[in-house]
């Protein structure tokens, strides 16, 4: 049996898948660099920024919005998320989740130098 999502809303995915990918962006995102103005960050003068960087901001971010996670590294969060049965808390994760991804969405677009 397949649930099929309603016409005009996305598909409602699980918290542990939500984490499960984007374990696997922050993963690639952060074996790249990040772009500042013109120019990439390990250029002269700036020293190489990578996103691990700025992960504890991220966390404090994270933990402003939904509260103490508990975790020191964003990768552990996401794997304990990823490893957790779907629960009540769901909607709770899925909405830490959510703004994580607008976090990394934002990093991408630096990477990217868009």
């Amino acid at each position: 049996m397949t649930t099929r999502a309603k016409p005009g809303r996305a598909p409602a995915f699980s918290a542990a898948f939500e984490a499960t990918r984007l374990l696997g962006r922050w993963t690639k995102l952060a074996q790249g660099h990040v772009l500042f103005g013109s120019g990439c960050s390990c250029g002269v003068g700036f020293g190489n920024l990578r996103l691990q960087d700025f992960e504890q901001q991220i966390l404090e971010f994270l933990h402003a919005r939904h509260g103490d996670s508990g975790f020191a590294a964003i990768m552990k969060l996401l794997r304990a998320i990823a490893a957790q049965d779907s629960g009540k808390d769901s909607s709770a994760k899925l909405a830490l989740l959510a703004d994580l991804a607008r976090s990394l969405d934002s990093f991408d677009e630096l990477h990217r130098g868009r």
